[in-house]
């Protein structure tokens, strides 16, 4: 083991009969992968020693500092709040030709995901200017339900479930139930051919289908 104050440092250093390093470790305290000196060290080393596998050492565990660090392509991101023996584990996996992340990041990155996902399809939902009750409507409508089971289902009555079809209809300039399913997987960013219609079509929605030639 050598231990060196910077990568400059370490690049000097007379290798002897230790040889060149195999695994290189770079404590980089509270500083984030954005700094221009980590980043500066993480490109000298794989230039300079491209077979040395390289490990983040942080004093921070957030997923986003995770991502970064492996897209400078590092072998491993151990932050200083784990267990010593976690620490010695993973080193022993990363020599071995395995890559190591904190589950708690992955998590954390994982979590941050989701609520971005969601976020967005809440923006896209708005979009639609919906109530939360034709949200509910418009949700079985893509999945091609006809009025008898979007009422069972959301335990109102048939004619309540056709206002709320002539109001969505109205709201996203839809001609037919169809359209109106294809209007909204277009703002969910989903695919419109995932909706398949389990009732006919009346001659009129047919006649207005998109793509569908007019009689």
């Amino acid at each position: 083991m050598v231990a060196a104050s910077t990568c400059e440092e370490l690049l000097e250093s007379e290798w002897g009969r230790i040889g060149s390093p195999d695994l290189v470790v770079v404590y980089i305290r509270s500083a984030g992968l954005t700094n221009t000196c980590v980043k500066r060290t993480l490109e000298l080393l794989s230039v300079r020693l491209p077979d040395a596998l390289a490990v983040v050492l942080s004093d921070r565990d957030d997923g986003d500092e995770v991502n970064r660090a492996l897209t400078h392509g590092v072998r491993g991101y151990i932050p200083t709040s784990i267990e010593c023996e976690v620490a010695v584990a993973a080193l022993r996996l990363i020599n071995a030709g395995g890559t190591f992340v904190p589950a708690d990041a992955l998590r954390s990155a994982t979590a941050k995901q989701e609520n971005k996902a969601d976020s967005e399809q809440q923006r896209r939902l708005n979009e639609l200017d919906l109530t939360p009750r034709e949200f509910s409507v418009i949700d079985l409508l893509r999945e091609g339900k006809p009025n008898k089971l979007i009422a069972a289902q959301l335990e109102m009555q048939e004619s309540t479930v056709k206002v709320h079809v002539r109001n969505i209809l109205k709201k996203l300039h839809a001609d037919n139930r169809t359209h109106a399913a294809s209007v909204a997987n277009r703002l969910l960013g989903q695919e419109a051919d995932q909706v398949v219609l389990s009732t006919p079509l009346r001659l009129t929605d047919r006649a207005q289908s998109p793509g569908t030639p007019k009689r």
